[in-house]
C-alpha cells in the first residue's frame, strides 16, 4: 500500500460512504425512475467517452453477450431500483450497513455454483457473525426510520442477493470482460430502460427536477459511480483481489458520521453492536 495506492484507495472509500448521504437526499426530492435514469445516462455516457479514448476493442462472444445482459438487468437495473426504493424508507447509514452483507452472499451462491469455491469453517462463522448483526437491526428496525422501514430493509436485502448474481455468473462462465465497456453499456441500457418507464409511468415527475435536486444527482452520477468505478478498475490492476475487497467494509463508517451530522440519522447501543456485527462477518470471510 504505497501512497499511490493509498491515495485513490480513501478517496474510493468517502466517496461511497458519502454517496449513501446523496442517495438519501435524490430519492426524498426527486422521483426515482428519473433519478435512476438520468444517474446511469450519465455516468455511461461519461465510461463511453473513457472507452473511446482508450481505443479498445472489445470482441462479444455469445458468452460475454450474455454477461452482460446479466450485469445489466440484474445488477443495475433491479438491484439499484430495489436499492433506491428501500432507501427512500430506512436511514441512509442503514443501507450501507447491510451492504456490508455482499461478501457473505456472494460466498453462500459460490458454494452452490462454484465447484472449487466451498464454504469451510471459517467462512460458516463468518455468516454466523453477519446473521446475528443482521437480527439485531431487524430487532431495533423500527428506530431506522418511518412505518415502512421493515420493507425498505426487506428490499435492501433482496437487491444485495440479486446485485451479488452477476458476480458469481461470471466466475461460472469463466470469460474476462472489459470493465469499462462493461459498465459503459449495462449503465446505458439500464439507463434506457428505466428512462422509458419514467417516461410511461411517471411522466409528471420529470418538472420535479430543478436545481434543488440536481446536485444530488451529478454526485450520484460523478463521484458516486464513474469515480468510484474507474478508481475500482484500476485498483484491480494495482492489488489483490482480497486486499481490494476489504473496501466494502470502510464505507458504513463514513456513512453513519455523514447521516449522523447532515441527516441527525442516530443509532442505538444495540444497532452499532448490529453493524459492527455485519462489517466483521464480511471482513472475516475474506481475511487470510
Amino acid at each position: 500500500m504505497t501512497l499511490k495506492i493509498i491515495g485513490p484507495y480513501s478517496l474510493i472509500i468517502i466517496c461511497w460512504g458519502i454517496t449513501w448521504l446523496f442517495l438519501k437526499i435524490n430519492v426524498s426530492q426527486m422521483s426515482i425512475l428519473w433519478g435512476l435514469s438520468l444517474r446511469f445516462i450519465i455516468a455511461g455516457a461519461v465510461f463511453w467517452l473513457i472507452y473511446f479514448i482508450k481505443n479498445n476493442k472489445v470482441k462479444l462472444t455469445p458468452k460475454i453477450r450474455l454477461v452482460y445482459i446479466v450485469y445489466t438487468l440484474f445488477n443495475y437495473t433491479i438491484c439499484y431500483y430495489l436499492t433506491y426504493w428501500g432507501t427512500q424508507y430506512i436511514y441512509s447509514n442503514l443501507g450501507s450497513i447491510l451492504y456490508s452483507l455482499s461478501p457473505i452472499t456472494i460466498a453462500i451462491m459460490a458454494h452452490f455454483f462454484i465447484p472449487n469455491d466451498k464454504l469451510n469453517q471459517k467462512k460458516i462463522i463468518s455468516m454466523i457473525i453477519g446473521f446475528i448483526g443482521t437480527i439485531l437491526l431487524l430487532y431495533n428496525g423500527s428506530s431506522f426510520g418511518g412505518e415502512k422501514v421493515f420493507i425498505g430493509i426487506c428490499a435492501i436485502l433482496l437487491a444485495i442477493v440479486i446485485g451479488c448474481w452477476p458476480t458469481i455468473y461470471i466466475k461460472k462462465q469463466g470469460v474476462k470482460v472489459d470493465s469499462i465497456h462493461l459498465n459503459a453499456v449495462g449503465l446505458s441500457f439500464s439507463g434506457l430502460i428505466i428512462l422509458i418507464m419514467a417516461i410511461i409511468f411517471d411522466r409528471e415527475s420529470f418538472f420535479l427536477i430543478n436545481s434543488n435536486n440536481i446536485f444530488s444527482l451529478l454526485f450520484l452520477a460523478i463521484p458516486g459511480t464513474v469515480v468510484t468505478w474507474g478508481i475500482y478498475i484500476w485498483l484491480l490492476n494495482q492489488l489483490p483481489a482480497s486486499q481490494l475487497s476489504y473496501i466494502a467494509f470502510f464505507p458504513p463508517i463514513i456513512a453513519i458520521t455523514s447521516g449522523w451530522i447532515f441527516l441527525n440519522e442516530t443509532l442505538s447501543m444495540n444497532s452499532l453492536v448490529g453493524a459492527a456485527l455485519i462489517i466483521i462477518g464480511g471482513f472475516l470471510i475474506n481475511y487470510e
